[in-house]
């Protein structure tokens, strides 16, 4: 962090950003208890999993440091900033090795103390063959701030579907990067959603290191009152026959403000390359403010590669149909929001989740 300094306006991927508000979390004390007591697995304290699932097994030190020396960097991330402050700021680092041919459910529960800086590190190795489905779930609560960093890593023929529910409030911050690097063969699905955050920057930077992999990425935002939410996502083939399929949401009402900066990479070696990426937004209010900007960066000629962005408020013929149908405005608007919603919402797997409240939080919220 010396050596590189705090963000600037100078900086592309942090013009748009509120840089006051992302300094304010260095004012906060950094909680440095073990992450035991700040992650849970499967509903439970990690010190008390003594029956874990057949097939999980949590990472020794120098098991993840092996890791770690075996870990390929993509270009240009290695000062990543996320990534750095986590680095500063963080004593422990939790290590999941998965290795089934059944599909393994995995939830990971992630809570905050109020007013302090949490910071957490998850490294997952889903083996060859391997089938895993992750619910992760982020809370904040009062004035607290989140640095979290999550790896994956998903050997030849693993398949990983993986959820984010992201729900922060009372002033919290978010600070998150997912990390994803895939060998061929493998298949890795996200599917994330975060509303309520003061301020939010989550981060998602997928590496194909070979091709011949497919990725899908869906996401959903909802920003409200005076709240800043961002998603950047990176997504890079370093090998042929790769494919790609990203769809991102968001709902900006009131004053707040929401960011999508995207980036698509397919170098030379990754041709017969098949990518989509498309940022579709819905801004209920005139004071509300949206930037968006999806890239491709291809240098391959063989490859089928497709970007686009919509920022559109609510059709006043479907409320008019709507209203002649019986319903009145509330209602209609209501049940429009509900289906610009649901295409996200109805992928979160919240099946064996005991925190049942999501459920009706969802409900709620589309």
């Amino acid at each position: 962090l010396k050596e590189n300094g705090l963000p600037h306006k100078a900086s592309e991927e942090w013009r748009i950003t509120n840089l006051n508000r992302f300094k304010s979390i260095f004012n906060l004390p950094i909680n440095n208890k073990k992450q035991s007591q700040n992650i849970k697995i499967n509903c439970q304290e990690i010190l008390n999993l003594n029956n874990l699932p057949k097939g999980i097994k949590i990472l020794e030190e120098h098991e993840v440091y092996q890791y770690y020396s075996q870990s390929i960097t993509p270009e240009g991330d290695e000062n990543n900033l996320l990534n750095t402050l986590n680095s500063a700021v963080n004593t422990s680092i939790l290590g999941l090795s998965i290795n089934s041919e059944d599909i393994i459910s995995l939830e990971l529960n992630i809570s905050n103390l109020e007013k302090e800086l949490n910071p957490t590190k998850i490294i997952i190795i889903v083996e060859k063959d391997s089938k895993l489905n992750i619910l992760q779930i982020i809370e904040g609560s009062l004035l607290s701030a989140h640095s979290h960093l999550i790896e994956i890593y998903l050997k030849e023929n693993a398949i990983v579907n993986h959820n984010i529910i992201a729900i922060g409030k009372e002033s919290s911050s978010l600070l998150a990067n997912i990390e994803v690097k895939q060998e061929v063969k493998s298949n890795y699905s996200l599917i994330s959603f975060q509303e309520g955050w003061y301020l939010s920057r989550l981060e998602k930077r997928i590496l194909q290191l070979k091709g011949n992999a497919k990725t899908t990425i869906k996401s959903l935002s909802i920003a409200k009152g005076n709240q800043e939410l961002a998603t950047h996502t990176v997504v890079k083939f370093k090998g042929p026959n790769g494919s790609l399929n990203q769809l991102n949401k968001a709902i900006i009402d009131n004053n707040s403000h929401y960011i999508f900066n995207g980036l698509i990479e397919v170098p030379q070696i990754a041709q017969r390359t098949n990518a989509s990426q498309l940022s579709k937004n819905l801004l209920l209010s005139s004071k509300g403010r949206i930037n968006t900007t999806p890239k491709l960066k291809i240098i391959a000629d063989d490859v089928k590669c497709n970007h686009g962005a919509t920022i559109c408020q609510l059709d006043e013929d479907q409320i008019f149909y709507l209203k002649s149908r019986g319903l009145n405005k509330d209602d209609s608007n209501s049940l429009l929001i509900k289906g610009f919603c649901k295409e996200i919402t109805d992928q979160l797997e919240l099946k064996n989740n005991d925190c049942s409240y999501l459920s009706k939080y969802l409900e709620k919220s589309t």
